[in-house]
């Protein structure tokens, strides 16, 4: 006897699940991104869907295998093989969507009846059509959702009335559930998957340089604070490299603001290749004007010099074009590591600044380390 209905209650797990997706999914994002480290969205939700998804329908399955009524959960399995399938876009290896259902048919003790290798083979395909619709960017895409949703559904509620006896009546009241909460985890998912957009593209321009299309000062300000504290309390090296662009106001007084724009974006694109070069877990910043910083964890100052140098040559063999003038671009260039008189990281910085200002009142183009 239910005291509270299984439709009601399969909405509750359906957004129950969701929504513990969506605080994991998060908070490891935000997590990774407080660390100035980049985040593949893609792999994040595979993995924390996966897990979600996996143990949701199992551990669920679990509970109500011995039972006579273990198929009114049934509307709540398919609906999170589509939250995985559809909506995250989970690709799951043929070889592991068989796994799955021959442990699934293990669990509930049917392996040996041919109805059942129907019904997985079913909800195998019905796994492999979602995810294929979903990567594809069709018309009419809420139509050919539920189109699909409700053929396969249709189909594997036939089976479950045939191999159980159910009434057609159930079965058409089951069939509506479904197709009702098909549409409300649509809509909560959009809503859901709008709200991370938003704040993706805020993260965006709240971090990212736009003229440039690199981390500016707020980034590096995020970041050496968690760099520098996490050096310190870890005992480890830490080094900052701070370079200025030579005559930088000479350039935008002879040639225009424009021209000093394209010599910031072929300055940062030029730094930005050298460092992927070496480490691409390096990251470069753009301070303001024509300062940029690159922080290198667990590099010593001896280790950060070549690195300093490689920039500095860059830079000085490439040559930016203007409106038919070629622009000839120098660096001033400032490079120290972290030590034990750096009480925050504003000495940490003042220490880098000095030995950049030293490079320019001694002649610019060239690298000053202490």
């Amino acid at each position: 006897m239910w005291l509270v209905p299984p439709f009601i209650t399969s909405i509750f797990f359906v957004l129950g699940v969701i929504t513990l997706y969506w605080s994991i999914f998060n908070w490891i994002t935000t997590k990774i991104e407080s660390q100035s480290k980049p985040v593949n969205v893609k792999r994040v939700q595979a993995w924390v869907g996966a897990l979600c998804s996996g143990a949701a329908i199992f551990a669920l399955q679990l509970l109500v295998r011995d039972s006579h009524l273990s198929w009114t959960f049934m509307n709540f399995q398919l609906l999170i093989l589509v939250f995985a399938a559809y909506f995250l876009q989970i690709r799951i290896p043929y070889w592991l969507i068989v796994i799955f259902g021959i442990g699934f048919m293990l669990i509930n003790g049917n392996v040996d009846q041919p109805l059942s290798w129907f019904y997985t083979g079913v909800f195998a395909l019905f796994y492999v059509e979602s995810h294929v619709q979903s990567v594809h960017m069709w018309r009419w895409p809420f139509t050919r959702y539920m189109s699909l949703a409700m053929v396969n559904a249709t189909i594997l509620w036939i089976v479950v009335k045939i191999r159980l006896n159910l009434a057609w009546t159930t079965v058409g009241e089951e069939l509506l559930n479904f197709a009702i909460l098909a549409v409300l985890m649509y809509g909560y998912f959009k809503i859901q998957d709008k709200d991370r957009r938003i704040k993706d593209r805020l993260f965006q321009s709240a971090n990212w340089d736009a003229l440039t299309n690199v981390q500016n000062y707020a980034a590096y300000d995020r970041a050496i604070g968690y760099l520098f504290y996490h050096s310190v309390s870890q005992h480890r090296n830490l080094s900052m490299i701070m370079f200025d662009i030579d005559h930088f106001k000479h350039v935008n007084d002879t040639y225009g603001h424009l021209a000093g724009d394209e010599v910031l974006k072929g300055v940062a694109k030029t730094a930005s290749a050298a460092l992927k070069q070496i480490d691409p877990r390096i990251i470069l910043y753009r301070n303001g004007g024509e300062e940029f910083n690159v922080l290198l964890p667990n590099y010593t100052m001896e280790q950060a010099q070549p690195i300093a140098q490689q920039i500095f040559d860059a830079v000085a063999k490439n040559q930016i074009t203007y409106n038919d003038q070629t622009l000839e671009v120098t660096l001033s260039i400032g490079v120290s590591g972290l030590t034990v008189k750096d009480r925050n990281p504003l000495d940490f910085y003042k220490r880098v600044d000095a030995n950049l200002y030293h490079s320019k009142q001694n002649g610019r183009m060239q690298i000053t380390t202490a």
